[in-house]
């Protein structure tokens, strides 16, 4: 029986709004439904058609092994462009029938079954799509891919047949095999030089199934909720997230510099020791498994949209770059550009100077296959941790001691103190213009403030510096009592471990006092080349942070005689990758003032770390 389209695709019409979210309608709805098979539904589904036809058995019989007929001939609405047999053998059938039934032995969910995913899905979309002899529109395919669709062609691929119409959809028929283009994602699944990488980015930890709504067809509502007769899910990664980018969408273009087995081997064994964290924390193997191998892909996605061919000679912007001026400041507390690479296609060292045989043209983009990691960690994730002292967190405790009813109090009291943008002697050399005046409470006894030390890495060596701020930068009238220095010795306390008292490398007797200097903001060097027993990145447990005490060490007879003073003015506490602060006193030559990042704080992006580009950074004391 023959029967108008109006009268038996009515729900089709509903589907519109969401079709026109992948495609245009190229004609007035009456023009496009005349185009259907002369306005007229023939008996039956679109499996029965497909099945019946003789010229369509090799693609019925994948249809079928694959228990994809159901789906045809149920009620969803699809389009199906079906290979004839004149360039589709029974052999290759045999082939792809094999090889699902491999994966579906293996356990490999619907989503990432090849077979499905890049022959059956490859040749259907959900919805009807007619063509006219204007047409030329960009369909979704159901695995996500878009193809064009014109009056005699598919992606360049013959259409036999056209506008064939029946009761749950459209049906034409192709010359051959629609072509099939890996994304970004599903390439690294393919290449066996990228094994390691495809192991940890399918990780099922990460990597899981999402229902769709929208692609889905809905039933009737029990209970308040949507009832569907045919659901439809896509794969999702959290790591994407981590990424900052969705390496299987195909409405994006990345670059992604993906690290090869070797390369992969390598990095495992250099990154691993530095997040080496506490035993007796949760989820210690997790935490060293991630970060260790987060360290190495952050940082190696670009999107092409931002990283254009006029910016890409002098610079790249990965997607974990914060690429806003004022971001990176509130980010880093400087400028720093960290996940941003200088020069990036200059050979040898650029991250984007793979040769032409090791880039991989992909459906949203490219992978650049490394043989060589480009990735300096100094530009990645070996960062600067500056703690500042005034931040609520930075502090864990202040000394206490028992007062006449026993009680515990503090023997120093914390004070926030601002430098004003009229004390232009400090304003802009004190970190944030702002710093911590710890007053004592308890004249007669020496004080201690502990401060955490997060996010620093193990087995990392750091250059760690306590940065002292003067009275006159708050107060311009401080007297000379105010004025005076302090003496003060540090010490490293690890969670399980014993407590180490650092030696201040300037001493060469091996003392550990260190003394302030009256008047400057003072970078007093505490440790050299120091290497933590622990990674405390991501520990949200307090007690397995790893904590820095600074203790006053100011005699009763010294304060008498006003030679020093109990209280300590700390403004931060850095702790930087070892080597990459030089104090001066005057800016090296040559140095341009536009990468003045703030007053006394200047990058110098031209001097090279192991010779390839990096950033050095100078403090004017």
């Amino acid at each position: 029986m023959i029967t108008k389209i109006y009268n038996i695709l009515s729900a089709g019409l509903m589907c519109c709004g969401f079709a026109a979210a992948f495609t245009a309608c190229t004609d007035t709805w009456d023009d496009h439904y005349e185009s259907l098979g002369n306005g007229v539904v023939h008996d039956g589904t679109l499996w029965q058609a497909i099945k019946s036809d003789p010229n369509l058995s090799n693609f019925a019989k994948v249809v079928e092994g694959c228990d994809f007929a159901k789906s045809l001939d149920g009620s969803q609405v699809f389009t199906v462009f079906a290979p004839t047999n004149e360039n589709f053998s029974s052999q290759e059938a045999d082939q792809l029938i094999s090889d699902y039934k491999t994966q579906e032995a293996a356990n490999v969910t619907e989503e990432d079954n090849t077979v499905l995913k890049e022959f059956i899905q490859n040749h259907v979309a959900l919805y009807n799509y007619s063509v006219s002899n204007a047409s030329r529109d960009s369909i979704m395919l159901m695995n996500g891919k878009y193809a064009v669709l014109a009056a005699n062609d598919i992606s360049g691929v013959q259409l036999q047949s056209k506008n064939q119409l029946y009761g749950n959809g459209v049906l034409f028929t192709v010359k051959e095999k629609l072509g099939f283009k890996s994304n970004v994602f599903e390439y690294l699944r393919t290449d066996p030089d990228l094994d390691s990488l495809r192991s940890f980015m399918y990780n099922s930890h990460y990597y899981y199934k999402e229902f769709v709504p929208e692609r889905s067809i809905a039933g009737s509502i029990v209970n308040g909720k949507t009832q569907y007769l045919d659901s439809v899910f896509t794969q999702r990664n959290e790591l994407f997230t981590l990424l900052r980018s969705q390496l299987n969408d195909e409405d994006s273009t990345y670059y992604m510099v993906a690290p090869t087995n070797n390369v992969w081997k390598e990095l495992i064994e250099e990154y691993e020791p530095y997040f080496n964290y506490p035993e007796g924390i949760e989820d210690r193997d997790s935490l060293i498994y991630t970060n260790s191998r987060l360290a190495i892909i952050a940082g190696t996605t670009f999107s092409a949209t931002f990283n254009t061919d006029k910016t890409l000679p002098d610079s790249a912007m990965s997607e974990n770059c914060v690429k806003n001026y004022a971001s990176r400041v509130s980010t880093w507390g400087l400028p720093f550009e960290y996940y941003e690479y200088r020069y990036p296609l200059n050979a040898p060292y650029g991250v984007l100077s793979q040769s032409k045989e090791d880039i991989v043209d992909c459906s949203n983009g490219w992978v650049h296959k490394a043989f060589q990691w480009n990735i300096n960690k100094l530009m990645s994730f070996n960062q600067w941790i500056i703690l500042q002292a005034e931040e609520p967190r930075s502090i864990k405790e202040i000394s206490k001691v028992a007062d006449s009813h026993g009680d515990s109090i503090n023997t120093v009291t914390g004070i926030t103190r601002n430098v004003t943008s009229d004390n232009r002697g400090y304003y802009g050399k004190v970190w944030n213009n702002a710093f911590i005046e710890f007053q004592p409470d308890v004249a007669t006894m020496n004080h201690t403030v502990t401060f955490y030390l997060r996010n620093v890495l193990s087995n990392m060596g750091y250059d760690i510096y306590l940065v002292t701020a003067p009275a006159l930068a708050n107060d311009t009238n401080a007297t000379e009592a105010q004025r005076l220095p302090t003496i003060m010795q540090c010490t490293i306390n690890v969670p399980g471990k014993k407590s180490e008292k650092l030696v201040n490398p300037n001493d060469p007797e091996g003392g550990q006092n260190f003394i302030s200097t009256p008047d400057v903001v003072d970078y007093i060097l505490l440790a050299e080349d120091y290497k933590f027993d622990y990674c405390t990145v991501d520990v949200e447990d307090e007690t397995m942070q790893t904590t820095l005490s600074v203790e006053t060490k100011v005699s009763n007879a010294q304060l008498r005689n006003n030679n020093y003073t109990r209280t300590m003015r700390i403004d931060c506490i850095l702790v930087v990758p070892h080597g990459t602060l030089q104090l001066v006193d005057e800016l090296p030559a040559g140095v341009p003032d536009s990468y003045q990042g703030k007053p006394g704080v200047l990058l110098f992006p031209h001097g090279y770390y192991e010779d390839r580009p990096f950033k050095y950074w100078y403090m004017l004391r």
